[in-house]
């Protein structure tokens, strides 16, 4: 009787180098390439592409055989778990987009941000305003694309002309005009919170009305007692819950404001289902955009959120902008994209949708009547003149 067949050693040899030959590209660790930059970000509008795939051909038009490579992420994404997680794979990003605050710190404590300083052109940085190039830990690791204010009072101009209502000079008017819109039969404000983000947006920006900018940021500080007086400034928020001003019966529900998402909530005030939405500086790319594709029927017009008498009449803002990642094969190259992007050329292009930007000669670009209305929200009244103030709440 013969025994088990049994295969040569060679026969297992020859077998694993075929495997490896047909596999060998997927099991391979990505390397580090000099001709290639990835470059993460969160402008998914198609405005804002076009303006980035025109700086992308540039830049690599003039540096021959050098690529860049787009990754284009939802926000709410990004801002929650994907800007920690693109750092986790085996291709993370060369350039790649965040807000300042925490976590550009979060970054540079990780190792995931390199010092620019040695790469940036003579005299690039005087082209901004100074307090926005911030040195940290002695070298400069973020480069600022914008000032995105946080909380703005977009409405829609027919229904409030309907209405007979104007911009509110105080908060005591704007919580009666939700009211009286409600009661016109008409939805106050579109609003999803479902990540928690926008309400926190606005209830900071409360809290910074009450209580000042430098006792605000108190609260968001680790391990700091809050007093039950700190948080009266979160009364606006509950008259309006308590009014009903974000549902309405035939358009949304009771509670429907934590079951929609941010996305939802803008779509609701584009269709002119709201008389107003409450969000930051960049909704204008996501009204351009509707714009273009002729899908707006209304007029809208923006006022911030204003201060209740007595109180600081102050806004929260966020910088915006990019940073490298140390690990890049090709530093100097992806600070000189970074530098093209940031350039008046292509800062202009992105004002046009209301990209409120820190170059020192924006004013001179920022054509757009709506963003032109928000560079400058202060108010002839009796109250102080508006400040505006960083801010780590949700979402930044």
């Amino acid at each position: 009787m013969r025994g088990p067949f049994k295969r040569p050693s060679w026969f297992w040899g020859a077998l694993l180098v075929i495997a490896f030959l047909l596999t060998g590209r997927r099991l391979a660790l990505s390397h580090p390439n000099p001709h290639r930059l990835r470059f993460a970000h969160t402008f998914t509008t198609e405005s804002e592409r076009k303006i980035l795939d025109a700086a992308v051909a540039e830049f690599q038009a003039s540096h021959p055989g050098l690529e860049i490579e787009q990754t284009a992420s939802n926000s709410e994404v990004y801002n929650t778990i994907g800007w920690r997680l693109q750092f986790q794979g085996r291709a993370a990003p060369d350039i790649f987009f965040h807000w300042q605050g925490f976590k550009v710190e979060y970054c540079i404590e990780n190792g995931w941000a390199m010092d620019m300083s040695p790469y940036l052109s003579p005299g690039f940085v005087d082209a901004f305003i100074p307090s926005v190039i911030r040195k940290q830990k002695g070298g400069i690791y973020f480069l600022p694309q914008s000032v995105d204010i946080s909380n703005l009072i977009w409405y829609n101009r027919d229904s409030f002309a309907r209405l007979r209502l104007r911009e509110p000079p105080s908060l005591e008017e704007w919580l009666r005009d939700c009211v009286a819109i409600r009661g016109a039969g008409v939805l106050p404000l579109a609003q999803g919170n479902r990540d928690l983000w926008p309400m926190g947006n606005f209830a900071a920006e409360l809290l910074g009305q009450t209580m000042g900018a430098d006792a605000a940021g108190r609260l968001f500080r680790p391990a700091t007692p809050i007093q039950p007086g700190d948080l009266r400034g979160l009364g606006a928020f509950e008259f309006l819950l308590r009014n009903h001003c974000f549902e309405l019966p035939g358009v949304l529900g009771p509670g429907a404001i934590g079951a929609l998402n941010d996305i939802d909530a803008k779509i609701l005030f584009l269709n002119g289902q709201s008389a107003q939405h409450i969000l930051g500086s960049w909704f204008l790319a996501d009204i351009e955009d509707a714009r273009q594709k002729n899908e707006i029927q209304f007029s809208i017009g923006v006022f911030p959120i204003p201060a209740a008498a007595g109180e600081v009449d102050a806004m929260t803002a966020v910088s915006t902008g990019f940073l490298v990642n140390p690990r890049t094969p090709n530093p100097r190259a992806a600070v000189a994209f970074l530098e093209l992007l940031l350039s008046r050329k292509y800062q202009s292009q992105f004002a046009r949708l209301g990209n409120l930007s820190v170059r020192r000669d924006a004013r001179s670009f920022t054509d757009d009547p709506l963003a032109t209305r928000m560079r400058r929200p202060t108010r002839v009244t009796r109250r102080s003149r508006r400040r505006c103030f960083m801010t780590r709440a949700a979402g930044f």
